[in-house]
């Protein structure tokens, strides 16, 4: 089941070399671990660059978007089993 969910949320990342590594991002107070990268890739919307990640808690995959002109990253989605 694919669950929207569309809100701002705060993650802990790190930039290197051209690279984004997500380590854990917190929605509704929840601090969700990352345990792997599943799928990144890049859309616009408008003039917006939108970078996208699937991520895995082991349990889930979530859905995140990353937006580099203002710096806000946003849950797109919840796959649960």
């Amino acid at each position: 089941m694919i669950t929207e969910i569309n809100e701002p949320i705060k993650v802990g990342a790190v930039f290197t070399a051209g690279r984004v590594t997500v380590s854990w991002f917190t929605w509704k107070n929840r601090r969700i671990p990352v345990e792997r990268v599943t799928f990144t890739w890049k859309t616009n919307e408008g003039a917006k660059d939108r970078h996208c990640f699937a991520l895995s808690n082991g349990a889930e995959v979530f859905e995140v978007s990353f937006f580099p002109g203002d710096l806000r990253w946003y849950l797109d989605k919840i796959h649960l089993p």
